[in-house]
């Protein structure tokens, strides 16, 4: 796996993100309750306008491994495991491996393995944060344990099968994703009382496609008149590299395209292409008919 692909893997489920509650088939009234009651550790309820003694909004910040215990919460509220036990499972789930300092033995086993081959200024990131106690306590170890490890799994091997196998009798629960005979890891605990199997997938994928919803549904009238001209400049124009400087309210964009022509090409360029004043043309002949050229030009 590359450094890429774990940066985009841990920025899916780790930024935060603005989620409906009823989206999730929950009251607002009911994840403030759980998160009050410690059912959601790390979590913050929305604060209520202090001016007008109510809020106008019913979102909270949740990131993605929180929404899928958020909806884990719901369904064995569903299946009527008291708030008492939940309150238990949800403290073995996210703060015992907080206390545990789980997330530090996961840097040690990268400083030291290595396994997906991170290049050296990686390794020595991973060591400046292990020593960095404040960053450890109040971030890394609440965000990494073994079930958002779960979680990131199911992203990338979503044809796994990915469960919370939970014990209302006794509390006791397993996630399972691993490629093993399901039975091998079972104890005679799990075996012998009734057990409840929540599937993560499904989960997950509700969650991301309200998400992929919301954002092709989103009205982009929001935006200031600064962030549509950088949008409209990045996605329509598709320059190879853009610097802007921003003075005043307003951007002042310096935008370089880059493409590859052969000889009758670049001259056909040059004729049929009205080249602003101000504007700089960069031709670095590759071969005897292979020709890149840069444009590098300001914005009116």
């Amino acid at each position: 796996m590359t450094t890429k692909t774990i940066e985009h893997i841990g920025n899916s489920v780790f930024e935060e993100r603005n989620i409906n509650p009823s989206q999730l088939g929950v009251s607002s009234k009911n994840i403030n309750y759980w998160i009050k009651e410690k059912l959601i550790p790390f979590a913050s309820a929305h604060q209520v306008d202090k001016t007008n003694k109510e809020t106008k909004s019913k979102w909270v910040k949740l990131n993605l491994a929180q929404a899928v215990w958020v909806s884990i919460v719901n369904e064995l509220t569903n299946f009527k495991v008291p708030s008492d036990k939940l309150e238990e499972l949800a403290y073995m789930v996210w703060q015992k491996p907080r206390e545990d300092k789980f997330a530090d033995s996961v840097f040690e086993h990268h400083i030291n393995n290595n396994p997906n081959n991170l290049p050296k200024h990686e390794i020595d990131k991973l060591k400046s944060h292990l020593k960095n106690e404040l960053l450890m306590e109040h971030y890394f170890r609440t965000i990494i344990n073994p079930f958002t490890d779960m979680v990131k799994s199911a992203l990338y091997r979503s044809k796994l099968p990915h469960n919370l196998l939970y014990v209302p009798d006794t509390n006791d629960y397993i996630f399972h994703y691993e490629p093993k005979d399901l039975i091998l890891e079972l104890n005679s605990i799990y075996l012998k009382k009734s057990m409840i199997s929540i599937p993560i997938v499904p989960i997950l994928s509700k969650i991301l496609l309200l998400e992929f919803d919301n954002k092709k549904n989103i009205d982009l009238m929001y935006l200031s008149n600064v962030e549509k001209q950088i949008r409209d400049i990045v996605v329509f124009k598709r320059p190879k590299i853009i610097e802007i400087a921003f003075e005043d309210g307003n951007i002042n964009p310096i935008t370089v395209t880059e493409e590859h022509k052969s000889r009758e090409q670049l001259a056909e360029y040059i004729l049929k292409n009205k080249i602003k004043k101000g504007s700089k043309l960069l031709i670095d002949i590759r071969t005897e008919d292979h020709y890149k050229i840069s444009l590098i030009k300001k914005s009116n």
